[in-house]
């Protein structure tokens, strides 16, 4: 008997695991839902949410099923393992998020740091 429940409590977990990703997800997005803008070497922490086919949201950043990337990793470097988006160089990039059949792109800028007038050495 202990071994039969053994394997129903393992299989369960086995089920939940994959279940996860296999829910009907309707879509994904980035958090904060607004354009990616960065300045080169600039890091942003972000959010990956989900909204699966019961209407309900997860946070779905730390899912192993979750895959983000980024267009052009030159200009837009992505470190899923800590959840930040890198500036890289001056341009334009795509971010793709996949999670289970949902995908969404963000388009991502990023700019040369301003230049503050002031440090330049004017006024000595």
């Amino acid at each position: 008997m202990g071994k039969r429940h053994s394997l129903f409590a393992f299989a369960a977990t086995l089920l939940i695991g994959t279940s996860f990703a296999g829910i009907n997800w309707k879509t994904v997005w980035l958090e904060p839902r607004m354009a990616v803008v960065l300045m080169v070497g600039e890091t942003q922490p972000y959010t990956i949410m989900g909204l699966n086919g019961a209407d309900v949201q997860a946070d779905l950043t730390k899912s192993q099923y979750l895959k983000i990337t980024s267009s052009d990793p030159d200009i837009v470097e992505v470190d899923q393992k800590n959840a930040v988006l890198i500036g890289k160089k001056p341009g334009q990039a795509e971010i793709r998020i996949s999670f289970s059949e949902a995908t969404s792109i963000v388009r991502a800028v990023v700019k040369e740091p301003k230049t503050d007038p002031a440090s330049n050495g004017a006024g000595r």
